[in-house]
């Protein structure tokens, strides 16, 4: 009898994907294996079975940073027609190879891009409107900590992609790139070393220890109470209005990426679903992928906490009156921005983000860090070619 195998990230963002696996298994009568697999090691297990052609998994969610490396040497089968338009373009765009311009080898299934989290009550009890620019932030910081007695900003600066990722929203909105048009590494620009430079003024308004930080302290500060404002994923919004976890009910608000010499724009984020090469049985994954990512699909999908790659389910009015955070998300995801789309960048962030993190913990200045990390990137393009 034919069966499908899925390799799920283990976490908020898998949970919905095997409830939906479940439920098509019932549905066609098909025996379904789940991998559940931690996201440290997710991405080694994936491309160790597309590149040995194992045919170990028939569907593998791909977090979209990831997409270029695994899609590369035919890995992915390519879909077979053009996707819904009604799939936001952001995610979309990162389900091809090339970016933006090659064929389809995944659809989307989590619209995951970055939110900026503030204090709503406390801004307004100080007067302040939403911080709409990187300096209201900072100046926020400092009032609003100094008053409160809290830390005014909270961010994560462990070395790797936690680093980078809190980063990323800084160095494109001070008008850094991270490559060239010849695609020379430039990360040691003047706009880059800036950006972190800007950092480290907003490390001095977060907690102590915070160049070790990921996701769950930063978000633990908010849910606590002891923090005023940080970047992060929509898959804490339904913690922070948990009062089984949360002492800060209703009392975030969510608002775009604050902007500088750019208008400011967040990372995209988003998870894919694809069809291995090697697949035994594709025709039967295909079939999954695409009911998975259906409207109805998505919206009971939204329903367990993931955000969607569908317009018209950000426009579910019962789905906004329930998620007050929809209109904020689907604004941030209309204009969201990838990782840089390269095969190499599992090992470009990780190296990037050992030297944003020690200049975090004052072991490296801003520019001598953005020297050392532009040039073992390049030192990574040179092994690669």
């Amino acid at each position: 009898m034919p069966s499908l195998t899925i390799a799920i990230n283990s976490g908020v963002e898998g949970d919905a994907l095997k409830s939906a696996a479940r439920e098509w298994a019932a549905l066609r009568a098909v025996p379904v294996e789940l991998v559940e697999l931690p996201y440290t090691s997710l991405f080694e297990k994936l491309l160790l079975d597309l590149t040995s052609r194992t045919g170990a998994y028939d569907v593998v969610m791909i977090d979209d940073p990831w997409f270029p490396r695994l899609a590369g040497n035919g890995n992915l089968l390519p879909l077979d027609q053009t996707p819904d338009p009604d799939f936001l373009e952001s995610c979309l765009d990162v389900c091809r190879e090339p970016y933006r311009t090659g064929p389809y080898y995944a659809l989307p299934y989590v619209g995951n891009s970055q939110l900026y989290f503030y204090r709503g009550d406390l801004f307004k009890k100080h007067l302040l409107p939403a911080p709409r620019t990187w300096q209201d932030v900072l100046d926020a910081a400092r009032k609003i900590g100094s008053a409160e007695g809290m830390f005014g900003y909270v961010m994560r600066a462990a070395p790797g992609n936690a680093a980078v990722t809190d980063f990323m929203a800084l160095f494109w909105a001070f008008g850094a790139e991270m490559f060239s048009p010849d695609s020379a590494p430039t990360v040691a620009s003047a706009e880059g070393a800036e950006a972190l430079r800007f950092m480290l003024e907003l490390g001095k308004y977060t907690p102590p220890g915070y160049a070790g930080f990921n996701a769950d302290e930063v978000a633990a500060h908010l849910l606590q109470s002891s923090g005023v404002m940080s970047i992060n994923w929509p898959s804490w919004i339904s913690a922070m209005d948990d009062p089984a976890k949360s002492k800060i009910v209703g009392k975030i608000e969510f608002t775009a990426m604050p902007s500088a010499k750019r208008p400011g724009v967040a990372s995209l984020g988003a998870w894919l679903l694809a069809i291995p090469r090697a697949s035994r049985h594709a025709e039967l994954a295909r079939e999954f992928i695409v009911w998975a990512t259906d409207a109805k699909q998505m919206r009971a999908a939204a329903l367990l906490g993931n955000p969607p790659t569908r317009r018209s389910v950000f426009l579910d009015e019962d789905l906004r009156k329930r998620y007050r955070a929809f209109p904020a998300q689907l604004a941030s995801l209309e204009t969201a921005r990838p990782r840089p789309r390269t095969a190499l960048w599992n090992e470009i962030e990780n190296a990037f983000g050992v030297y944003l993190s020690q200049a975090n913990a004052g072991k490296l200045g801003a520019a001598q860090a953005m020297e050392k990390a532009n040039r073992e990137i390049s030192a990574i393009l040179e092994r690669a070619k």
